[in-house]
């Protein structure tokens, strides 16, 4: 019986701050999702392609917003590897997996 009153007398001050702990996770999701969605990205080269084509923009210009593409996704290719590396340190497995090359040869 103790236990239920003592849910009911702190209810007040556990539901704020769980809503909160919920929003803060809402966002730490979104931004992300957002670090890591490339798609923008593989979408602006795309469209740079096709300005290229078109005449829309230079040799050059097009060289100088390709490197920029190309870092953007260099980074978020970055993040993504780091946050593999820290969930599987999470997991307790080893920073580096096993990798094995099958050569059709011997025994495994």
């Amino acid at each position: 019986m103790a236990f239920i009153l003592d849910d009911l007398l702190l209810l007040p001050i556990r539901l704020p701050v769980a809503g909160f702990n919920w929003v803060l996770k809402q966002i730490q999701t979104m931004a992300n999702e957002e670090l890591l969605n490339d798609q923008p990205w593989k979408e602006r080269l795309i469209e740079l392609q096709m300005m290229l084509e078109v005449g829309d923009i230079t040799e050059e210009e097009y060289a100088v917003q390709e490197q920029q593409v190309f870092q953007a996704l260099r980074d978020i290719r970055a993040r993504r590897e780091e946050m593999s590396r820290q969930a599987a340190a999470a997991r307790g497995e080893d920073d580096q997996p096993d990798i094995g090359i099958y050569t059709g040869y011997g025994d495994r």
